[in-house]
């Protein structure tokens, strides 16, 4: 099985993080992650609180291989679909722990916060049944985190 492979079949699925919810409900909300194949290397992701009805996020994503490395790369979820410049993610795999690791290549995947610019910050891991993910908005001008987890890892488990 090619690096490509395992890594689409860890990473086509639902998603959520229950334990951590229920476990930690001050710190981590209970969110569920989708990710539906609609080609053979492109995905529908979305991400949404459970109590809601649409997501918070949402994106098509392509997973490409480079250099022995996992490059996910991200689009708007419109019909025209345009590479988000700066978004992509890089991810590697260990052997010994059978997972991949990535992080995001730049600090130029914006998004907007009310009035402030803030730039996405990444770290995932990503194993045969499980997903954890951090995502922090920093602040262009002062790094400053604006949005997203103070608490560390989400930490989804395939359902």
């Amino acid at each position: 099985m090619t690096a490509k492979s395992k890594f689409i079949s860890y990473f086509e699925g639902y998603f959520n993080n229950q334990k951590q919810a229920f476990h930690m409900p001050r710190e981590f909300a209970l969110i569920e992650l989708t990710h539906t194949k609609i080609s053979a290397s492109k995905f529908r992701v979305a991400q949404k609180y459970i109590i809601d009805n649409d997501p918070y996020r949402k994106a098509i994503v392509e997973i490409t291989q480079k250099d022995g490395k996992i490059v996910l790369k991200s689009y708007e979820d419109t019909e025209e679909q345009l590479y988000k410049e700066g978004c992509d993610i890089i991810f590697e795999y260990d052997e010994e722990l059978d997972r991949f690791h990535g992080v995001n290549v730049c600090n130029e995947c914006y998004v907007q916060k009310g009035d402030k610019t803030t730039y996405l910050m990444t770290e995932a891991f990503l194993g045969k049944d499980y997903y954890t993910v951090v995502d922090k908005g920093l602040e262009v001008n002062t790094n400053e985190q604006l949005w997203g987890s103070k608490h560390g890892h989400f930490l989804f488990d395939r359902k």
